[in-house]
């Protein structure tokens, strides 16, 4: 059954592009940009289509040919919006890649519709938040009565895409956030350092707005969650300062100035650096008695497992029946979603 994929010109899209050819299937590819996506579906034999996402009958129009869509087009504060209204007029699945939290919150808030057209919406279905979901769950069926969550991620080789840099970009300034007592409250970023046993190797980390402190409580219900990620010590330092510069990063000036760079430095991992890097994955539950589990999970390069884990859902949606509204992958594939992609594993 075939599917579109929106964003198919961008780093990561064009890796699930390649790897959607190499596993048979014929996605219809499509994008803002006739010469970029025509390139591409030239290369793979695919169809193709072009629109923006300003108009929303447009939008409609052509998603209505397709039971699902995957966008790949970041930052998704400004795709994730239209692309799911959209989809709940044409009855559409929408699935992306994101990592944010906002974005999370925004497509949830989208159930009860979801429902009525009898569609599901599933945000972050790469690497942003499948293995991590998928700990929580994990941990949660360990310890059902936790109370607080911890999350941690490390990525050993490896690099990052324009894309990403992009999305980061736009947060630039702004500050972080946790969950507390059920409710999603701001952090700073950076607010809380340590050092973390990932298994393989010890790593400092600090805490960051990851998306599981939206989605992960989603999953387990778990009602206080903190995320972190794996960082040099003198990044974490400097963040203790970031009220300082925070004013200065926000502005539209200095995002510009440093998007330009983006646009002409950055472009993402190689081919090489996305089969030899790795990611680590930790995770900690405590109960109100002070129990605790811990639970450690190793998957391929953040990309790589993102094109991997994207199809995967796709088409495991594509072959569901009555199931409908705002999931989460471990939540609606069990934790043992992400053991489906090669050279992903937890940690006996």
């Amino acid at each position: 059954m075939s599917f579109l994929i929106y964003g198919a010109s961008g780093f990561t899209g064009a890796l699930i592009v390649d790897l959607a050819v190499k596993k048979g299937l014929k996605p219809v590819i499509t994008g803002r940009s006739e010469a970029k996506i025509q390139s591409i579906a030239e290369k793979y034999g695919l169809d193709y289509l072009v629109f923006g996402l300003t108009n929303k009958d447009e939008i409609v129009k052509n998603l209505e040919k397709f039971p699902l869509v995957l966008n790949c087009a970041g930052p998704f504060t400004r795709t994730a919006k239209p692309l799911v209204e959209a989809c709940l007029v044409s009855k559409t699945h929408y699935l992306d890649i994101t990592g944010e939290i906002e974005v999370f919150e925004l497509v949830k808030s989208y159930h009860k519709k979801a429902l009525e057209s009898k569609i599901v919406l599933m945000p972050g279905v790469g690497f942003d938040v499948v293995p991590t979901d998928c700990m929580a769950d994990y941990l949660h069926t360990q310890l059902p009565d936790a109370t607080h969550l911890e999350l941690a991620f490390a990525n050993v080789g490896g690099s990052i895409s324009h894309g990403t840099m992009t999305t980061m970009l736009e947060g630039l300034g702004n500050t972080g956030a946790a969950r507390e007592n059920d409710k999603i409250v701001p952090k700073p970023i950076g607010s809380k350092g340590k050092m973390i046993d990932f298994g393989q190797l010890k790593h400092f980390t600090m805490t960051i707005p990851w998306g599981d402190v939206s989605t992960a409580h989603h999953t387990t219900g778990i009602p206080n969650i903190e995320t972190y990620v794996g960082a040099p010590r003198f990044a974490y330092f400097f963040m203790k300062l970031q009220f300082l510069f925070n004013p200065i990063l926000r502005s539209s000036f200095i995002k510009k100035k440093l998007q330009n760079y983006v646009d002409k430095k950055i472009t993402g991992p190689t081919e090489s650096q996305s089969q030899k890097g790795k990611s680590f994955i930790w995770g900690k539950v405590t109960n109100t008695e002070g129990k605790t589990v811990e639970g450690r999970l190793i998957t391929p390069e953040g990309y790589k497992l993102t094109a991997e884990a994207s199809l995967l859902i796709t088409q495991k949606i594509l072959s569901l029946k009555d199931v409908a509204g705002y999931q989460t992958p471990a939540g609606l594939f069990g934790y043992g979603l992400i053991t489906e992609i090669k050279d992903a594993a937890f940690e006996k």
